[in-house]
């Protein structure tokens, strides 16, 4: 049996070219990645739009990353929010929300522990254990971005950052 691969990892192109394979028409793609890159969706179950078979099929093929939220820590000085996740393979991650003046900012893990060694931090304890995977990764922001109190959203400065591009996560 093959591993199955995991579909949020996917870019736009990989995912088209998988669909297509399977003989799924464009538009169910599109419909697809919207699914899961702007209506940030848990699973395959919500994509209402989607025949049922074809959702079968995309969960037969492969998994759909859907981090576990296991704690949420609020600064009361300056209401940073630090988030443990819970991975599909029992490890845990974490990811910090700042809210600046400028508009609010994530970051995220990018693997399961730490081969530096520093002292202070917990991170490093048992070393580095894994990479994240790609959907991993952006799950951690969909998460934040679900996260009921206050969605990331970027003012209009942030907005016109040369530097990124992050206008599609913005709930404005």
């Amino acid at each position: 049996m093959t591993e199955k691969k995991d579909i949020k990892s996917m870019p736009m192109e990989t995912l088209a070219a998988e669909m297509e394979a399977l003989g799924v028409k464009k538009f169910r793609t599109a419909q697809l990645y919207d699914w899961m890159h702007v209506k940030l969706s848990r699973g395959f179950d919500e994509m209402s739009n989607l025949p049922k078979d074809f959702r079968e099929k995309c969960k037969e093929l492969y998994t759909y990353t859907a981090l576990i939220p296991v704690e949420v820590q609020e600064s009361k000085i300056d209401g940073t929010r630090k988030f443990l996740f819970g991975l599909a393979d029992g490890n845990v991650v974490e990811s910090v929300w700042m809210k600046y003046k400028h508009g609010n900012s994530v970051c995220i893990s990018s693997q399961v522990g730490c081969r530096m060694g520093c002292r202070f931090c917990a991170s490093t304890l048992d070393g580095l254990e894994r990479n994240l995977t790609p959907g991993e990764m952006l799950d951690q922001i969909y998460a934040i971005t679900r996260y009921p109190e206050e969605p990331f959203t970027q003012t209009e400065d942030a907005k016109k950052c040369e530097y990124c591009d992050f206008k599609r996560l913005c709930k404005k």
